[in-house]
């Protein structure tokens, strides 16, 4: 493919609330955004929080990038933690030189108002994801909303994400760019013309109130009147099953449950493969937290596997109504189980719209809007 390339050799600085090989979706986002971008042979560096993986795996999963990955360790004190790190930071930029820096998720654009001597030389960037711009708590928020205002150029990933933000910022600094995917290998994927014997739901995401596991759990039971032999098949770390664990005790629908907890790439890959509707029933919480985009749909629709996905939310812009799966009211029983209907009713056609949904939504294409975006900054 033909790649866009930056006027000029650019150097990146992406601090990062995730990243691989560690689960979250501004994980994801930030690995393919600093691949991308080395990819266009400008210099990346990026400086991340070290969570839910060992050591062993993250330094596997370094050692393999062609790009310098830096990870702060996290300790007993909060405060020396956070202190720690904006040490980390500053330390890097007052060694390196950068020419635009990246912020993704709460703690990085927190870090943002330590950096303000940096400003005139450095162009400032936010990715504005979910829940980490739109904090309840009113400190924290009005500490995010006097980062964002700094920002040279805000992305929110959806256009849902880009109504939560509630600084006072020039619109020609808003561009509304979404997530994207990408694979490590080549993936050859059929695209599904029906349903062969019994039907095989799927959720990927952690296991917690916001990924809304829960609502499709309780649409099981009308969805089992038509189909008897369904099976939900559930990938993710379960992280708080408060709403949950209450469905995976029913007796009636514990055999109808495949929990997977976390799981490998191709083992992902091949309960997709098996599967025929994707499902993403989030629901906005009341810290704030919500849906951003839902790049685990994207992903899906690539293996040709329609989403059902929640209405007032970031899954708006993941999900194109009616072509590559319905939006829905995620707490309606009765809506979810008549999306199935009519997915199943016309499964070749969803199927078919699903994949060529995804392929729009690949990292080689989406790279091409943020090289677009940042020239346009003044």
């Amino acid at each position: 493919m033909k790649e866009i390339r930056l006027s000029g050799y650019k150097t990146f600085l992406i601090i990062t609330s995730e990243f691989p090989p560690g689960p979250g979706g501004i994980g994801n986002h930030a690995y393919n955004l600093a691949k991308y971008l080395k990819k266009n042979d400008h210099g990346v560096r990026v400086l991340t929080i070290s969570d839910f993986t060992d050591k062993d795996a993250e330094e596997k999963f370094d050692g393999a990038q062609n790009f310098d990955v830096f990870r702060f360790p996290r300790f007993k004190s909060r405060v020396w933690t956070f202190l720690r790190r904006f040490k980390a930071i500053w330390f890097t930029l007052r060694n390196k030189n950068f020419t635009h820096i990246i912020f993704s998720g709460r703690f990085a654009l927190i870090s943002s108002l330590t950096l303000g001597k940096y400003k005139k030389k450095i162009k400032f960037i936010a990715v504005a994801h979910g829940g980490d711009i739109n904090p309840q708590n009113s400190f924290l928020k009005s500490l995010v909303k006097r980062a964002l205002e700094k920002m040279d150029l805000v992305i929110p990933v959806s256009n849902f994400s880009g109504s939560k933000i509630t600084a006072k910022i020039d619109k020609e600094k808003i561009v509304v760019i979404p997530n994207g995917f990408d694979f490590e290998n080549e993936l050859i994927v059929r695209v599904k013309e029906h349903i062969n014997g019994s039907l095989n739901l799927v959720t990927v995401g952690t296991v917690w109130p916001r990924k809304g596991h829960h609502n499709v759990l309780k649409s099981l039971p009308e969805i089992l009147i038509n189909h008897p032999d369904t099976k939900y098949n559930i990938i993710g770390r379960l992280a708080d099953l408060s709403k949950a664990k209450i469905f995976f005790d029913d007796k009636k629908l514990k055999s109808h449950i495949n929990i997977l907890g976390s799981v490998t790439n191709e083992e992902m890959h091949r309960v997709l493969e098996r599967s025929q509707i994707f499902l993403l029933l989030s629901e906005s919480q009341s810290s704030g937290d919500f849906e951003g985009f839902g790049i685990a749909v994207i992903e899906a629709n690539y293996f040709g596997l329609p989403a059902i996905g929640s209405k007032g939310s970031g899954l708006e812009d993941a999900i194109s109504n009616g072509v590559s799966g319905i939006l829905v009211d995620p707490q309606n029983s009765a809506e979810v189980s008549e999306a199935v209907e009519t997915i199943l009713k016309d499964y070749k056609r969803f199927s078919e719209s699903a994949h060529e949904w995804a392929m729009k939504h690949h990292w080689s294409k989406i790279i091409e809007r943020y090289i677009e975006a940042i020239e346009r900054i003044k």
